[in-house]
């Protein structure tokens, strides 16, 4: 098969590799897109440890089903299907208690460390676990498709937040995973909806995902935007997609005594919190990790066209030119935020 390789940092190369087997209990699938993770990015700059070379990266993808491994049931060569890019044992205390994003022998693919090396969708095929299978909707196209893992951490944010409806809500960050967050929240039916991000282009998109104000990324500026339409309380719900110490320190700034703020970036190791404050102030403070179980919901948002998803799906390139995206999305392209790749 074709693949795009991560051959060593900052150097990628379209090459034919053996194609893989599907073991028991597994899918070869034929892939029709990949979209690029900021994961992946950070991987192919050498950042972080987890793409160890040589890998085929990639984890937000989607296709078709070419064969069935051993003791697979109830799917055939033909779906049309994405999949999570968690591939959990199933049997684990985590797996059995409803986190599978928590498994104690997760893999997640297009990850190579210490501890394992899973091959990604980079490439023509990838062989899956059946059990992380989802069946996509008629009008759900491949590369809206391959954006349901990204959607899915949003709503598990989201989900994780409680009950949105007619609440206010304020999204901290504009990548992917923020604007994600954004349409998450919004189909949720959220009140009034705010973003704070650092760059003029990504508040513009975030405008364009649905947000009522989209403000500088700064604890003053998100404030009083949602103190504005709070008659002073503050936001409900705070949901932080960059997982910094400024971005936290502008989330506990914009949400009110009482309410809630959940992270899901974690572009710091450590931060400090103001541990007084918060407690004085009963903030409810959550954690949230990949997604639990939310790609049927955001799979029917989006064939419900709940969800807008065309400023992602702006960069649709052939594989052979995944280095030079890679290239664009480091140097911040103005208007570029995802690229999706086609085998």
């Amino acid at each position: 098969m074709k693949a795009l390789v991560l051959q060593e940092p900052g150097r990628l190369e379209v090459v034919r590799c053996p194609d893989p087997a599907p073991g028991p209990g597994e899918v070869l699938v034929r892939v029709r897109a990949c979209a690029i993770c900021g994961s992946d990015v950070h991987g192919w700059r050498g950042e972080g440890g987890r793409r160890l070379t040589p890998l085929i990266m990639g984890h937000e993808a989607s296709g078709e089903i070419v064969t069935l491994g051993p003791d697979v049931a109830g799917w055939k060569a033909g779906d049309r299907v994405t999949f999570d890019s968690t591939q959990y044992c199933g049997n684990c205390w985590q797996c059995a208690h409803g986190l599978h994003n928590l498994c104690a022998h997760r893999q997640i693919l297009g990850v190579a460390c210490r501890e394992y090396r899973r091959e990604g969708a980079m490439a023509e095929l990838v062989a899956v676990q059946a059990h992380t299978l989802y069946r996509l909707p008629d009008k759900v196209s491949f590369a809206q498709a391959c954006l349901t893992e990204p959607f899915a951490v949003g709503m598990h944010a989201v989900r994780l937040a409680g009950e949105l409806r007619g609440k206010t809500v304020a999204v901290i960050g504009a990548g992917t995973i923020g604007l994600m967050t954004l349409l998450a929240a919004k189909s949720q039916g959220c009140g009034h909806l705010l973003c704070a991000a650092h760059h003029a282009d990504r508040q513009a998109l975030a405008r364009e995902a649905g947000a009522e104000a989209s403000v500088e990324g700064t604890p003053k500026a998100l404030a009083d935007a949602a103190r504005a339409c709070t008659e002073g309380r503050g936001a409900d719900v705070v949901l932080d997609s960059v997982g910094s110490q400024g971005s936290l320190d502008t989330a506990l700034a914009a949400v009110r005594d009482g309410g809630t703020v959940v992270v899901i970036g974690n572009s710091a190791v450590h931060t400090a919190l103001p541990l007084q404050d918060c407690v004085v102030r009963q903030i409810r403070l959550q954690f949230s990790y990949s997604s639990e179980g939310e790609y049927p919901i955001c799979l029917q948002a989006n064939a419900d066209g709940k969800v807008n998803l065309t400023p992602f799906l702006r960069a649709i390139l052939p594989l052979e030119q995944g280095a030079d995206a890679f290239r664009r999305l480091t140097d911040r392209e103005p208007g570029l935020l995802k690229v999706i790749l086609q085998p």
